[in-house]
């Protein structure tokens, strides 16, 4: 059975999931050969963020959807 809903979560991007992997890297210290396990493990806490993130809009109530909500203004 499909999903009702389709995710609305963004994905990290590449850029920011490199980021995080170099940050990984730095703080166990610079051990080689952990590559795809800090690029990896980067993807899978940028998703986690990007969820809360998301979740935390949702539950923001009316304020939250004012942005999306509110017409554009016309210019004659």
């Amino acid at each position: 059975m499909k999903p009702r809903f389709a995710s609305t979560i963004p994905e990290p991007t590449e850029t920011e999931i490199q980021h995080a992997a170099y940050l990984l890297w730095l703080e166990s210290g610079q051990t080689p050969g952990r590559d795809l396990e800090n690029w990896f493990t980067a993807k899978e806490l940028l998703r986690h963020r990007h969820a809360r993130s998301c979740h935390r809009g949702r539950r923001g109530g009316f304020a939250a959807g004012v942005a999306h909500a509110a017409p554009s203004p016309t210019h004659n």
